[in-house]
């Protein structure tokens, strides 16, 4: 059970607190006359759903794991869609608030990454998840 904790925060720790929408945010320029429309506050609220979700889904993708006795391709699949989701809110956002937006194909390829890595955690992890 000592492992299965211990891969809990290893996954936690190399997941990443933050979503992409709200490091987007974090980096819009303030200054910008862009930022204080009307079209930009509003899209800067997902940013905020986005963030909760991906704490949730820090805890809860190696408790489903565990849970469906290694079953990855569900938790990594829901994790891509739900990184995908974040990516072109992020972009929404960027594009609202003057700053420069993530192209579909830089969209598409962080999200692999992500899922790639999501899968080498979750193998590194998986043996601890098993073990007994």
């Amino acid at each position: 059970m000592a492992r299965y904790f211990f891969s809990l925060l290893l996954l936690s720790a190399l997941a990443g607190c933050a979503s992409q929408s709200e490091l987007t945010a974090r980096r819009l320029d303030r200054d910008n006359p862009k930022y204080k429309t009307a079209g930009c506050q509003d899209s800067l609220s997902a940013a905020e759903a986005h963030r909760d979700i991906k704490r949730a889904r820090t805890v809860a993708s190696p408790v489903l794991l565990f849970l469906s006795g290694g079953l990855l391709v569900p938790v990594v699949a829901a994790n891509a869609g739900l990184d995908t989701v974040d990516h072109v809110d992020a972009a929404k956002i960027a594009e609202n608030c003057g700053a420069q937006a993530q192209t579909n194909a830089e969209i598409a390829t962080d999200v692999a990454l992500g899922a790639a890595v999501g899968v080498a955690t979750s193998g590194l992890t998986g043996t601890a998840l098993t073990a007994k």
